[in-house]
């Protein structure tokens, strides 16, 4: 063999090394990047059997334990939510206390206040105490009342995950600067137990995070048609919402459960007279339900009867008839979530609950 040949096989050699590396190279940096953009996803719990799965969550992952049916894509869209009157809970908040030397009225700290409500990737709330009530009530709103005690609260956590501490760090650092500026006094936890704090009240949140997805499907060959859907969800007291979700809501205004096309194209209101599907989905977001026990078996009973007026099947999500067995350890499940929910206080349908899982 020639110098040039044993030359050519080495570049040849080097040049195939570099084409492997690079390519792993690559392969990595697409790995990284898929996992961030999906480390916060929140996939609906679904039936496999009656087998339980369990994971530990690695940072905020749904735990996959036997619901119903899978639901469809289009289900992960967010339902409408009650309007909520918030209050600041040094559970799931980061509060910062400031007392300022010269009480001002609300009004006119609007401006400020407002510019330090935002831009933090969790909801802010102040509140200012009013001594002639004795109560603490939202501040930067006129209304004569004249505040010189006021709260500053990041909350911790929600479904698009924990807090940074860097992030906490420059919230608090922003409410010393204004406070500052007010000739004021703050105090606060120190930012790297706030954190862990935070960290722990988000692997619970994820371990409790669950939905109950029950499906309807037709025959091969016999679609369901959008119009006796309409007329069935209306008649059962859903309503649609501008979101293509049909919604079933309680005495106090929250949402029980959802009914949701098992296919991507959302209910339009315009189209269901021309809409066919293969099938719907009944969605129960267990966290945010008040009563989740008689919801899912208010769902159960609704989704039974959908299935005999639209001469469909109820089935899991390997389109194999829903058993009663598959059911009772559905049931048994959830129960346990509403237990832990309870023991860990932050009560399915309460104001923590409906705050952390938003």
């Amino acid at each position: 063999m020639s110098d040039l040949q044993i030359s050519l096989l080495v570049i040849g050699a080097f040049f195939v090394a570099g084409v492997y590396f690079f390519n792993a190279w690559q392969e990595r940096q697409l790995r990284r990047r898929t996992e961030q953009a999906f480390a916060r996803e929140h996939d609906d719990v679904l039936l496999h059997g009656a087998a339980v799965q369990e994971t530990v969550p690695a940072g905020r992952v749904e735990p996959k334990l036997p619901v119903a049916a899978s639901a469809s894509p289009a289900s992960v869209r967010a339902p409408v939510r009650a309007p909520l009157v918030t209050i600041i809970d040094p559970v799931i908040d980061y509060v910062v206390d400031v007392n300022i030397q010269d009480a001002a009225d609300g009004g006119d700290l609007c401006e400020e206040l407002l510019a330090l409500t935002a831009g933090w990737g969790k909801p802010v709330q102040i509140a200012g105490y009013d001594p002639t009530s004795g109560e603490w009530q939202a501040a930067g709103i006129p209304g004569g009342v004249r505040f010189s005690q006021l709260r500053f609260a990041l909350q911790m956590t929600n479904r698009a995950g924990c807090v940074e501490q860097d992030r906490l760090t420059a919230f608090r650092d922003a409410v010393l600067r204004w406070a500052g500026s007010r000739q004021g006094v703050a105090k606060c936890l120190d930012v790297g137990e706030v954190h862990a704090m935070a960290v722990q009240l988000d692997r619970f949140c994820a371990g409790v995070d669950i939905a109950i997805s029950i499906n309807v499907v037709a025959h091969a060959g016999n679609p369901f048609s959008g119009t006796k859907i309409h007329a069935l969800a209306e008649a059962a007291g859903l309503r649609l919402e501008p979101d293509g979700m049909f919604y079933l809501f309680g005495e106090d205004g929250g949402v029980l459960f959802s009914l949701d096309n098992h296919e991507p194209a959302p209910f339009v209101p315009d189209q269901m007279n021309t809409l066919f599907t293969s099938g719907i989905t009944f969605l129960l977001d267990v966290p945010r339900v008040r009563n989740a026990s008689d919801a899912f078996d208010s769902m159960l009973t609704m989704s039974r009867n959908f299935v005999g007026e639209l001469d469909g099947m109820l089935v899991d999500d390997n389109r194999s008839p829903l058993s009663d067995n598959a059911i009772a350890t559905i049931r048994r499940q959830l129960e346990g979530i509403l237990a832990k929910m309870e023991a860990g206080q932050i009560a399915a349908g309460g104001a923590r609950a409906l705050r952390l899982f938003s």
